[in-house]
């Protein structure tokens, strides 16, 4: 088999590159320096697409999710345009609306996802504040590890998906319509009182505060820490 068959040749945001046939736009952008955000990928499981934060301008009537969007010989992909970065301000700001009012995983460790690319989009105020408050979401503290704050969640699926494809223990799913979708474990009983081995990964892939560890939930990030 030729190289030509086996490899495709794309320019992402000026930069022209070859990569191996299968690869998608967020694997090619990222070999190139290129950062495009994403809140439901990780490297370490299938993308699946589900939170739109990393589409990009493929030339296309809509734009393209660029974690599962392969390759294409020709292809000339914009990653930061005008149309793509308003696209993620809107979206963030959406989900900023129905988030607490304090991050446990900020508040705590400092590392929510969700947050800082607020920050690195340059959003300061959530122009539609306190939109869960009427109809909150609740939590479950029945788990001796881990604390579920189901207003945090965003349905990026993470937490699913490293349960089934890293630990094989198919514990969390999802249950609800519409506004009172959310996750659930086992047929929707408390995390506590699950299947759930408290291995701790859905916690580590978590964006937000939704999924937290206890035994650091009560820790604040001091300003020596974040110096």
């Amino acid at each position: 088999m030729s190289e030509a068959s086996t490899t495709v040749t794309l320019t992402i945001d000026g930069q022209s590159l070859s990569v191996p046939a299968g690869t998608t736009i967020w694997e090619a952008a990222r070999q190139a320096g290129v950062d495009i955000p994403v809140l439901c990928h990780s490297t370490r499981m299938r993308p699946v697409g589900v939170c739109r934060m990393c589409v990009v301008d493929t030339g296309a009537r809509t734009l393209a999710a660029s974690c599962v969007r392969e390759c294409e010989d020709d292809m000339t992909v914009q990653t930061a345009t005008p149309e793509v970065i308003e696209h993620r301000r809107t979206l963030t700001e959406l989900l900023l609306c129905e988030q607490p009012d304090e991050s446990a995983r900020e508040a705590s460790t400092g590392d929510d996802e969700l947050l800082a690319l607020a920050r690195a989009l340059g959003i300061r105020e959530v122009p539609f504040p306190d939109g869960g408050a009427g109809h909150p979401r609740g939590g479950d503290d029945s788990s001796p590890v881990i604390a579920v704050d189901h207003q945090a969640c965003i349905l990026c699926d993470r937490c699913v998906r490293a349960c089934d494809e890293l630990q094989h223990n198919d514990v969390i799913t999802r249950t609800g319509k519409g506004y009172a979708t959310r996750i659930a474990f086992d047929l929707d009983a408390p995390m506590g009182a699950s299947t759930c081995v408290s291995c701790g990964e859905c916690m580590a892939v978590c964006p937000t505060g939704a999924l937290t560890n206890k035994a650091v939930a009560g820790l604040r990030v001091t300003e020596a820490a974040e110096s």
